[in-house]
């Protein structure tokens, strides 16, 4: 098993082997401590990612536990996504009733997770495998604040202790704005081009993808540099605006089709030969997908039936699961309206 804690704010966790459920648990419980959570809590996530860990193993042979702390209108808690490949489940309503374990767990099953998670969700497809999330708040899951559910996956490079990929979502006024950046390369400079980024999108107050491209660009002169897309989304004006540089992928889904969105050529911080905005129809019923190079670009939601109504965090866990290159670090960004 290869568990790479990030920070004490998140896991990373291949579980292959019996024992691997019990380190598995161990690593998420300190996390959880580290977040603040009561015993009771964490009781709960203890329960729940062994079952998680253990079904995987059981059903799959091997896959991954993503663990990430999250943070919405000031409270903060744990979502735990368990990823496989598997053969998939047959029939989720029979798999959910609470006391049923066809892993043989001391857990009950999926539906103890429902019972226990404040938030619960599965994704389940033949041949193609499963993805249960969980997550732990104390109380109520607590209002975003945005007619936008932001879900995100960000995987570093195997065997490095930091990542090269940054993202960040924040509400403005009328709207939300959405970052995705790639670090050159991969490890400590990588990354530090890449919390760079973070902070100027965190502390702007434009909300112009160009004029925030632009600025990225002058602050990442003294780093390695990195690839970078801006969306911002008014949903009040329904529009969209986009600006990229380098190699993030971008794609507005609707229900019927799709379309790239196009970033120019170059690297913030040292080469940008043009910073363009777009600009394109936004409603409650798009979707948006953003990811680094470390995802391949041939996925297809048509392939996954019922994955669209999913929550944004499990499209991003499957679309993670099935297209990682593994050779990089990786993370997609989903956005939908709610």
């Amino acid at each position: 098993m290869e568990i790479s804690l990030q920070s004490a704010r998140q896991v990373f966790c291949d579980v292959a082997e019996a024992t691997d459920a019990a380190a598995a648990r161990r690593a998420v419980v300190l996390c959880a401590e580290q977040i603040g959570m009561a015993e009771s809590e964490r009781s709960n996530v203890a329960i729940s990612v062994t079952e998680m860990a253990t079904n995987v193993i059981k059903h799959a042979s091997r896959g991954k536990i993503i663990v990430d702390s999250i943070r919405q209108n000031g409270s903060c808690g744990l979502r735990i996504l368990a990823l496989d490949k598997g053969p998939g489940i047959s029939n989720i309503a029979t798999a959910l009733e609470d006391g049923r374990s066809s892993a043989g767990t001391a857990g009950n099953g999926l539906g103890a997770i429902r019972r226990l998670a404040t938030r619960f969700d599965i994704y389940s497809y033949p041949a193609k495998g499963t993805c249960v999330l969980a997550e732990f708040w104390p109380g109520a899951v607590p209002k975003t604040g945005s007619d936008i559910e932001v879900g995100v996956v960000s995987v570093p490079f195997p065997g490095e202790s930091v990542s090269g990929d940054g993202w960040s979502s924040r509400t403005v006024p009328g709207g939300l704005l959405l970052m995705l950046a790639d670090g050159l390369g991969h490890g400590f400079y990588a990354a530090e081009a890449a919390r760079e980024v973070e902070r100027l999108v965190n502390e702007t107050t434009s909300t112009s993808p160009a004029v925030i491209l632009q600025d990225v660009h002058d602050a990442l002169r003294k780093t390695r540099g990195a690839a970078v897309a801006v969306a911002a989304m008014d949903c009040e004006n329904g529009r969209l605006c986009f600006a990229g540089v380098g190699n993030i992928s971008a794609t507005l889904l609707t229900r019927q089709n799709s379309r790239g969105m196009a970033s120019h050529n170059g690297t913030a911080g040292h080469e940008v030969r043009k910073v363009q905005e777009f600009a394109f129809p936004w409603n409650s019923d798009n979707l948006l997908v953003m990811h680094s190079d470390g995802l391949s670009g041939r996925w297809d939601l048509a392939d996954y039936p019922g994955l669209w109504n999913k929550p944004s965090s499990v499209i991003a866990a499957v679309l993670y699961r099935d297209f990682s290159r593994g050779r990089d670090d990786a993370t997609i960004l989903v956005a939908k309206g709610v």
